[in-house]
């Protein structure tokens, strides 16, 4: 290169040559290999990459060494720490009040006087040390804590060496404290079960354990009970009051920790450690913006038997505190019809409100269609199906046959009339939806006329298809039309309950068999729709994937040891496309992967001092394999022209300063050739020679020290209750969609993306695809532009709605009175 090498260095002390073909060549063969280093770590977690190690070449059999953590991970791991400690110490001290009140409830219930003074005494021990409790339990979790990260909590005690004269038989109290420990971090493991997988993944990535357990967690259940129990064992108190006290503990409400480890899942989400769609709020406990998500969780199996409730009794209760408008309605009869006959489904419908013929009569002249008819000498005036959104049911109210029902008849009419006042009002349904539904209103108080259980069974036939067909018409919108496959389905069914129910309730069933076996038929020609922009989205997410964790792997190797800038620069252009084909192809658990990550710290490690005449010989053995995988890794096609001839020259000199023995002890020999360039070209300036100076200028910038990449932190997220209904979505889940125009649209999420948590949300056949993040779906939220559709049954809903209008109408009469 025409450049003197620093003061006592030559490439003849190096022990390597030139060649045109690899531009290196060993001078001797057969050396042995370097044995493994032993990677120190210190004792904290911040203070574990002060000090780069050497890299542990792949070529060895020896078990790999504990590699330090990067300094940003450090920071990170130890962010964490701090949040997950900070919470749990209020959370502790919360726990330790209700323990207290547990403890004072058990003496209050015990009337043996030597268990309630034992009871009375851990909660004094609990009341007097809490403040030294607290102190001593925060000191004991940050050694846990630290012991684990460290790995010297996975060291195992050599029992060959115990002294068995010293061995002797421990208390039982001490047995049953650890049998309750055991359990308590059971029960915490179950209660924060998907928080802690999200966590173990975001931890074990930190400390480069992509398979980290929750047992293995330093902030794992496991690790917070033991401390407390630990600083609970060194109060000055006897084993029956410790014991008494986490007795209690195990029966205590623990889910805030799940709270705060979904707090910690959320730091390391919005600093990109774990994907955003994994992070859930914790078990959505009690927070209103997960209840659109529950709902459906939490709706009866048909099979099951759902909750009831006696409305002959409500009813009656109202009936009787006038909180009904019942003036001038007869009381019902004594006799009643037979019940109807159960369904081939299994249902069992209870006692008629229907008392009299004329009232069935006219139910069923209604539903057929007639008008202007005569029943019992009462003139019907009134179609039974209306067009569009109208109450016919109102109508009844009004009409002869209608002020002629018994009370339990009236109030019947009232609230099937109410149920579809919140169909016709709800925004979760199309019109031309509601206009089908609102057909079905005579046939629905005819069935809730014909079994006295329509009103408390969630499960019963009919509210079963009119909740399906609801569910269904989200998928029609008006530019379909009505001759829309969907839209046709719907009306054929909503017609056939007009013509064929008579006092069958079993049609429902057969009905919603039909529609669902459509619906079926429909999914799949829109998953298959879908399919390729699923795939298209998933292969992206691979992509960005892939250079996230290819890069993560540069950047490690960057942060932690003295690299050039000129090889820096080539592993974050040249080797981290290498790293993110690699894992595209084959994945992170191939050969392949493994073998490009061994270059990786090969190339890294020999760049570093060679302190010792074998770590000497071992790069000149290394460098033939070593240049022939760069090679591969990165084809000449790759390279820009002149590119790769500057970088093999760069990489000389970098070789030949980590071998020299004058610079063994300093942390970075080609920093040292920086410095001795920088002052040549000061020195070639003076002298007035420009391309000396210039090639002295190149050569220091290129051995000058690499800086870590800056931290990117991503997007600020807005953490809310919008980004929380976001974070809450499943597949099957429906938005209503305002577009630029102010047009409304519904869509339904119908693919997340396993990788990076996005969505894919399109009409019902499997079309007009839209693709976004949790948090894009939040913003849409927060700016009123979507909205997520009720995921409860509409009957349901109607049904919850119109009891609580009840209640509300008769608290007022009744207070009034």
């Amino acid at each position: 290169m025409g450049r003197a090498f620093p003061a006592g260095l030559n490439r003849a002390e190096s022990g390597i040559q030139c060649t045109p073909e690899t531009g290196f060549a060993p001078k001797r063969a057969e050396i042995p290999e370097k044995p493994p280093a032993k990677a120190r770590v210190t004792g904290d977690v911040d203070a574990r990459i002060a000090e780069p190690v050497p890299i542990q070449n792949v070529t060895t059999s020896a078990a790999p060494a504990r590699r330090p953590i990067p300094r940003e991970l450090a920071k990170i791991l130890a962010d964490c720490r701090d949040l997950a400690i900070h919470r749990l110490l209020l959370s502790f001290t919360a726990l330790s009040d209700r323990v207290c009140d547990m403890l004072m409830e058990r003496a209050g219930k015990t009337s043996a006087r030597p268990d309630q003074q034992s009871f009375l005494d851990a909660r004094q021990l609990l009341l007097g040390e809490r403040a030294p409790l607290m102190a001593e339990f925060e000191k004991r979790l940050r050694t846990q804590v630290e012991e684990r990260v460290s790995g010297r909590a996975d060291e195992k005690a050599d029992f060959s060496k115990v002294d068995a004269t010293q061995l002797a038989l421990i208390d039982l109290t001490t047995v049953d404290e650890s049998v309750i420990v055991g359990n308590i971090v059971r029960v915490v493991e179950n209660v924060c079960h998907e928080e802690l997988i999200t966590l173990n993944r975001g931890i074990g990535h930190l400390l480069g354990k992509p398979h980290l357990e929750a047992n293995a967690n330093p902030l794992g259940p496991g690790t917070i009970i033991s401390a407390f129990a630990e600083a609970l064992g060194t109060l000055e108190a006897d084993n029956r009051a410790r014991f008494l006290i986490l007795k209690e503990l195990n029966q205590a409400p623990l889910g805030e920790i799940a709270a705060i480890y979904s707090d910690v899942n959320r730091h390391l989400a919005n600093l990109r450690i774990v994907p955003p769609g994994s992070v859930r709020p914790a078990g959505s406990r009690g927070k209103p913006a997960a209840q659109h998500k529950r709902a459906a969780d939490e709706r009866p199996d048909v099979g099951q038997p759902a909750p009831e409730m006696d409305m002959m009794a409500m009813f009656r209760r109202m009936a009787s505190h006038g909180g009904f408008p019942l003036t001038g309605h007869p009381a019902p009869p004594n006799r009643t019809f037979p019940p109807l006959p159960p369904t081939a489904s299994g249902y069992v419908p209870g006692t008629p409100i229907a008392a009299t013929p004329g009232m069935r009569e006219g139910l069923t002249r209604l539903q057929q269609g007639q008008t202007n008819f005569d029943v019992e000498g009462m003139q019907i005036a009134f179609s039974g199906i209306p067009e569009g959104l109208h109450n016919v049911l109102r109508d009844l109210q009004e009409s002869p046959l209608g002020q002629k029902a018994n009370q339990l008849e009236a109030m019947t009419i009232e609230m099937v009339a109410m149920l579809f006042d919140f169909i016709f009002e709800t925004r979760d349904l199309p019109d031309g939806i509601k206009a089908l539904l609102a057909r079905l209103q005579i046939p629905v108080l005819k069935v809730a006329m014909l079994d006295g259980a329509y009103f408390a069974k969630k499960t019963h036939p009919s509210r079963l298809l009119v909740n399906a067909l609801a569910a269904a018409g989200l998928g029609w919108s008006p530019a379909m039309g009505q001759d829309d496959p969907l839209y046709r389905t719907l009306e054929r069914i909503v017609h056939r309950v007009i013509d064929g129910f008579g006092d069958n309730l079993g049609i429902f069933d057969e009905l919603r068999a039909e529609l669902e076996s459509f619906l079926a038929a429909e999914e799949q020609v829109a998953e298959a729709n879908f399919a390729q922009t699923a795939e298209a989205i998933n292969e992206d997410d691979r992509k960005d994937l892939a250079g996230v964790v290819a890069k993560s792997e540069i950047e490690r190797r960057v942060e932690s040891y003295p690299i050039p800038h000129f090889l820096a620069d080539f592993l974050r252009r040249r080797w981290q496309g290498t790293l993110e084909g690699i894992y595209l192809r084959e994945g992170e658990d191939s050969d392949a992967w493994s073998s490009s990550v061994a270059t990786l710290e090969d190339l890294v490690w020999s760049v570093q001092p060679k302190k010792t005449p074998e770590d000497r010989k071992h790069l000149i053995a290394l460098l033939p394999s070593l240049l022939k995988r760069l090679a591969a890794g990165v084809p000449a096609t790759r390279w820009e022209p002149g590119e790769r001839e500057a970088f093999m020259a760069n990489l000389v000199e970098a070789h030949a300063a980590a071998v020299k023995p004058a610079l063994a002890t300093v942390a970075s020999p080609t920093a040292v050739v920086a410095e001795v360039a920088k002052a040549e070209a000061e020195a070639a300036k003076a002298s007035g020679d420009s391309e000396k100076a210039a090639r002295a200028e190149a050569l220091a910038a290129a051995m000058a020290p690499a800086a870590p990449a800056p931290l990117d932190t991503g997007p600020a997220v807005l953490d809310d209750e919008y980004l929380e209904i976001a974070h809450s979505m499943d597949r099957g889940m429906w938005v209503e969609f305002e577009d630029e125009d102010g047009q409304l649209s519904f869509a339904k999420l119908a693919w997340i993306s396993p990788l990076r948590g996005n969505y894919l949300f399109t009409n019902r056949q499997g079309q007009r695809a839209v693709s976004m993040t949790a948090d894009a779906l939040a913003g849409q939220f927060r700016s009123n532009r979507a909205r997520l559709v009720e995921a409860e049954p509409l009957i349901d809903r109607a049904f919850t709605s119109v009891i609580g209008e009840l209640s509300d109408r008769f608290e007022l009469e009744t207070v009034s009175v």
